[in-house]
């Protein structure tokens, strides 16, 4: 069988896999510098070294019949503070973000979190960040030159429908076509205990506030869809009764999660690189229920990360993060959920993909890492995959059924100490492809903060990157196996 040509996400997927043509593509979309080539194709790299000495654990692994969500850029997304549109960030002058955004591909972003009950539109409630015209304009600019559709967060717990209604209105005219769906207020089954609502207040409470909000936006600006509740952590109580009755043009279910908090000494990387054996089950009740509602855009973890409370210091911006965030994503893919938004802003020690210092892109963090990776891979049908391996060895195994035709592999070593001899059965037996192409994430250590490498090079906080080319590796009896030094992560696509 003729194996289909690329469609054109995976050709840009390919490109920007070998580094060949996305710097200067990405850089030529926003204005900068360009340049055709000539040089000749360099030498591929070796893979990386495992130190001498180190323990060397051998395992075989196959991908599972089970499969998941059928994957795109817009997978794995971002989440922003609300608060943070009255900071330079979001400017279609911010050429940094903007880069770094297109190198995830085009996305989704949704804008909220605590700070959307934390502003107000034009100022109407003194003493809340005022949220201004100019800044929204300023904010589709952006969105529109990175090509990311918006999650558009409207307060609720200090808020009128007659302004909300007017803020709608100016933020649709400016979006236009980038506004995926708008979110009423943030995580409502924390505001009986925040102080935005009496303790008496209930879910019935919400609900009727809800609609109310719900109605003046949707008269204002009649045909953009509605999602929520983006509750914090209340299924039971919160996002199963919403499936339910949330009614018609709420297409996507939301949903919250933290592995821990963040302040406790036990949210630890260690932890965070331990399989939460509780997300599974979560995940496909909340699938279900809004299979059930008839919810067509399924369910979206519309904020989440590491540990909560910003994340724990020096644990959440660290390179085991990168791993971790690989594991996380896939992990949600494969359970039903359709797609993901990784929260962060600022610079602190905890936890974003993207740092900046008041709006000034100052890093790309280690997650942001392992995000570009899913999202190169990120181009078909995820799938389940087992590794045979002791107990105590850390390690995982996931694939995807692209849709030009062809499989990705990705193989994560968790383990601190030892390497991984792991041999992967496509499960083509002899119609296998000759060879995998391989794109390697490494770190310093496990705990580093920098250091991190995607292809042989770090992504520059200008969004600047281009993997090195390396050697193919080839299969043998419908097999292909790689040596994985400590803390690393391979991603192979077939050629």
């Amino acid at each position: 069988m003729q194996t289909p040509p690329p469609t054109s996400e995976a050709r840009r997927r390919l490109m920007q896999w070998m580094g060949a043509l996305a710097t200067t593509e990405l850089l030529g979309a926003c204005g900068g510098g360009g340049g055709g080539g000539g040089n000749p194709a360099p030498s591929p790299a070796p893979p990386p070294a495992v130190a001498p000495g180190t323990p060397v654990v051998s395992a075989t692994g196959s991908l599972g019949g089970a499969t998941g969500a059928t994957l795109s850029s817009r997978f794995a997304g971002l989440s922003y503070e609300k608060t943070r549109l009255a900071i330079p960030l979001f400017s279609a002058s911010n050429t940094a973000f903007i880069r770094l955004l297109q190198r995830l591909g085009p996305g989704v972003l949704r804008i909220g979190a605590n700070g959307v009950d934390l502003s107000s539109w034009n100022g109407l409630v003194p003493g809340l960040t005022p949220i201004t015209p100019a800044q929204i304009d300023a904010f589709a600019a952006c969105m529109q030159a990175a090509g990311w559709q918006v999650i558009y967060g409207i307060n609720m717990a200090n808020n009128t429908p007659a302004n909300a209604a007017a803020e709608a209105s100016h933020v649709a005219s400016r979006l236009g076509s980038a506004l995926l769906a708008w979110e009423i207020g943030n995580e409502p089954d924390l505001y009986h205990s925040n102080g935005d609502r009496p303790s008496t207040w209930s879910y019935a409470d919400y609900l009727s506030e809800w609609r109310a909000l719900r109605s003046a936006v949707a008269a204002a600006v009649p045909g953009v869809p509605f999602s929520g509740p983006a509750a914090a952590y209340d299924t039971a109580r919160f996002t199963v009764p919403f499936a339910r009755d949330a009614g018609a043009g709420v297409p996507l279910l939301t949903q919250h999660y933290y592995r821990a908090n963040g302040q406790d000494t036990s949210s630890t990387l260690d932890l965070l690189l331990s399989a939460d054996a509780a997300l599974p089950g979560r995940l496909q009740s909340l699938v279900a229920a809004a299979r059930t509602a008839g919810m067509a855009d399924g369910l979206r973890l519309a904020e989440c990360n590491s540990f909560y409370n910003g994340g724990a210091p020096n644990v959440s911006n660290a390179f085991g993060t990168a791993l971790w965030v690989l594991d996380f994503l896939f992990t949600c893919a494969v359970n039903g959920c359709t797609g993901v938004n990784l929260h962060g802003g600022g610079n602190g020690s905890g936890y974003t993909p993207i740092a900046d210092s008041n709006g000034t892109v100052v890093a790309a963090r280690p997650e942001y890492h392992g995000m570009l990776m899913f999202s190169l891979a990120a181009a078909g049908m995820a799938r389940a995959g087992v590794l045979n391996l002791a107990s105590d060895f850390n390690a995982s195994l996931w694939g995807v059924q692209r849709s030009d035709g062809g499989i990705n592999l990705l193989v994560l070593n968790k383990d601190r100490n030892r390497a991984l001899q792991a041999t992967v059965s496509t499960g083509l037996g002899a119609s296998a492809p000759a060879s995998f192409d391989p794109l390697w994430l490494t770190g310093t250590s496990m705990d580093a903060p920098t250091g991190q490498m995607l292809g042989g090079s770090t992504v520059a906080p200008d969004g600047s990157w281009q993997a090195q080319a390396m050697a193919a590796v080839p299969t043998r009896d419908g097999s292909v196996s790689v040596l994985l030094p400590p803390a690393t992560a391979v991603l192979l696509r077939s050629l």
